[in-house]
């Protein structure tokens, strides 16, 4: 496998963009090794020399995922809600990686992602604010921002019903001023 580095990379590539286009049409629990590899153009063995499972290619590509909301949440979101500021829809993980949170999050996708995505945000949150970690009203607060946020942009992945930035408007909103105050908006 190390001989052809760049063949190497392209045939792991190949295999997950297969598991990825299978799982946005077929429930995680019904997929085979045997489908991905027969749609990635390879066989089993193949399959076998990167990944041990089909959990274990859903476990590599939802830890990159989860790698890189956090940064992403670390550098750019939790920073610019501390000072107030409104972050570029574009610049935020559930625009830039939408294609696949769209797919972890739908029924076909993994039940456990969105538990896994609260474990990574909730504690980014909790240390941006400097909120007591032993606080239980912290604790409902983070858990009721995280749910309707996460349930919005499901929503948003669902139907798409409007632009990314409208969507955003109407989050950020809610976020720092509140329901209630987007509620009187539409009156």
């Amino acid at each position: 496998m190390n001989k052809q580095p760049e063949i190497t990379e392209q045939t792991k590539r190949n295999i997950i963009d297969a598991f990825w286009k299978i799982l946005k049409k077929k429930r995680l629990d019904k997929i085979t090794v045997k489908e991905i590899a027969d749609v990635a153009g390879y066989n089993r063995s193949t399959f076998y020399a990167y990944f041990t499972s089909v959990s274990d290619i859903l476990e590599q590509e939802e830890n990159i995922l989860l790698n890189y909301i956090h940064d992403n949440a670390s550098k750019i979101l939790f920073p610019h809600l501390i000072k107030g500021l409104r972050p570029k829809a574009s610049d935020l993980y559930f625009f830039t990686k939408s294609e696949h949170l769209k797919i972890l999050l739908s029924e076909n996708g993994d039940p456990k992602f969105k538990g896994k995505l609260k474990k990574t945000i909730v504690p980014i949150a909790f240390n941006a604010f400097n909120l007591p970690k032993d606080n239980i009203h912290a604790e409902y607060l983070c858990e009721f921002c995280f749910s309707a946020v996460i349930s919005t942009i499901i929503h948003w992945y669902e139907n798409q019903e409007i632009e990314i930035d409208e969507l955003f408007d109407i989050l950020w909103t809610m976020v720092t001023k509140g329901v209630l105050f987007e509620y009187k908006k539409l009156i």
